[in-house]
């Protein structure tokens, strides 16, 4: 109990601060500060548009902090999430311009989640191998893993699967019977939310419910200890980067489906990165992914909404994220006593 508050305090003050930093930002840089501070903290409340696209900003977000929670539980880290991202939304745009008119659209978006997740997969599986057949460090492979993916997905975008019509650096546009229905019209809110959701109820459970995810807390915990008691942690190491990897690459298919329509280069810069500082800032656990998440799209959205409304520049919500990142990984800064003696 006294962990988890003090956990929960260091969070605390990592929003706070990065709060803080934001508020300082408008004040600086806007020649209306008291519109500026309205418009970045509390426009995006107020009309459905504006909430709508928060919400619907946050569904990607959720999709990556939870691929990156689920590496992290034990202990092995998936930096390849933007790349993994960005193929999968590739893989599952293919798969559904090829099936349109075998399947149906529930049909067909459900197997280019599946064939996204796979891509995904498969990308995180082999820094999972190099892993652990020749004990190369997963955190260097999936990071260069990631950036030749992303040239290798530009290069189909721009080329073989482009949609030359349209002048644009974008694939051909799915079906509209493969795309997600719209919940909170005119914003970008789909039922992909209901996607993301699910899929953070369902690791919660596989964690802390299953023996499965005990073997995986635990080697995350001490992996010598681990596999001293009988854990097979090259099985786990395998398992949490393989289903990391295709959790990430369903945050670019669904974003694709739900909003996009197709791939365009770029589209999903960012989400990889943030996906990390989420699941750092929910402490690795899937429902806290959540607010986590929601509280990345805010930052963003109003921003975003400073720059139209009180000429604010979107910057200010990449410095409060930076912000956070830089203290959640400095939390080493924190004595731990500290919480103890607070909390006890």
């Amino acid at each position: 109990m006294i962990r988890r508050s003090g956990a929960n305090g260091r969070s605390f003050i990592v929003i706070a601060l990065a709060l803080a930093a934001g508020l300082v930002l408008v004040l600086i840089m806007s020649e209306e500060p008291l519109n500026a501070t309205r418009a970045f903290f509390l426009s995006v409340f107020s009309n459905r548009f504006y909430f709508g696209n928060l919400l619907a900003y946050s569904i990607p977000l959720i999709l990556t902090g939870l691929a990156a929670s689920f590496a992290f539980t034990s202990s092995c880290f998936n930096l390849g999430i933007e790349g993994q991202v960005y193929l999968g939304a590739l893989a599952g745009t293919a798969a559904g311009t090829l099936l349109f008119g075998r399947l149906s659209g529930v049909a067909g978006i459900f197997v280019m989640i599946i064939v996204s997740f796979l891509f995904g997969a498969t990308a995180a599986g082999i820094s999972a191998l190099l892993k652990t057949r020749l004990g190369v460090n997963e955190l260097i492979s999936s990071l260069l893993l990631s950036n030749g993916l992303v040239l290798v997905v530009d290069y189909f975008i721009e080329g073989p699967l482009n949609d030359r019509p349209s002048g644009l650096a974008a694939t051909v546009s799915l079906p509209d019977e493969f795309r997600f229905e719209r919940l909170m019209s005119p914003s970008n809110l789909h039922s992909g939310i209901f996607f993301s959701i699910v899929a953070a109820i369902i690791l919660w459970f596989f964690l802390f419910r299953t023996r499965e995810g005990f073997k995986m807390r635990i080697a995350g915990m001490n992996r010598r200890f681990a596999y001293y008691s009988g854990v097979d942690t090259k099985k786990v190491i395998f398992w949490s980067l393989f289903v990391s990897g295709g959790l990430a690459s369903t945050a670019g298919i669904v974003d694709v489906i739900g909003i996009h329509g197709r791939v365009m280069r770029g589209f999903s810069s960012g989400y990889g990165w943030n996906g990390i500082a989420i699941a750092l800032v929910a402490r690795n656990h899937p429902l806290m992914v959540i607010p986590a998440a929601l509280f990345f799209a805010y930052l963003e959205s109003g921003a975003q909404i400073a720059s139209l409304e009180a000429n604010v520049t979107t910057e200010v919500a990449k410095i409060a994220q930076a912000v956070i990142f830089f203290l959640v990984t400095a939390e080493a800064l924190i004595p731990e006593g500290f919480w103890r003696k607070r909390y006890a």
